[in-house]
């Protein structure tokens, strides 16, 4: 199954596409965060055109797993898409910017280029790499 995680932002989406059985995650893009119900509309439209079955939605918490203020961001979003009728995933996430930092570096992608979807790209990761702990297909 196909799935678009979502780097939830206050300014961007970071969005990545990623297939369960593969495992494989690619960055897609980053979106301007205008509102939820843009935010929607595009999420829908980008699930469309790739085929993706469900959304996987990063939640950032703090080192101890904590909710932090972004929290309801990202709950509101979750929220709107169900509303709209799309399957939602939500994955803890902690220093996934940082990771995305890492990689952008290490691809040469220039410092004043966004990493939303870097960010989201992990996220995905992360979510297929907890599935497969846990004894789920990927």
């Amino acid at each position: 199954m196909r799935y678009l995680g979502i780097d939830p932002g206050g300014k961007r989406l970071g969005l990545a596409l990623g297939d369960d059985v593969t495992g494989l995650v690619t960055p897609l893009e980053v979106v301007a965060y205008e509102s939820r119900d843009q935010a929607v509309r595009h999420i829908a439209a980008v699930m469309e055109s790739f085929g993706a079955e469900g959304v996987v939605i990063g939640l950032p918490t703090n080192a101890e797993g904590a909710p932090t203020p972004g929290c309801a961001r990202t709950h509101a979003l979750a929220a709107a898409l169900e509303a709209f009728g799309i399957e939602v995933a939500v994955q803890n996430e902690y220093l996934t910017t940082n990771e995305a930092r890492r990689r952008a570096r290490s691809s040469a992608r220039h410092s004043s280029q966004p990493v939303d979807d870097i960010a989201a790209q992990v996220i995905l990761e992360e979510y297929f790499e907890g599935r497969e702990a846990h004894g789920e297909q990927r």
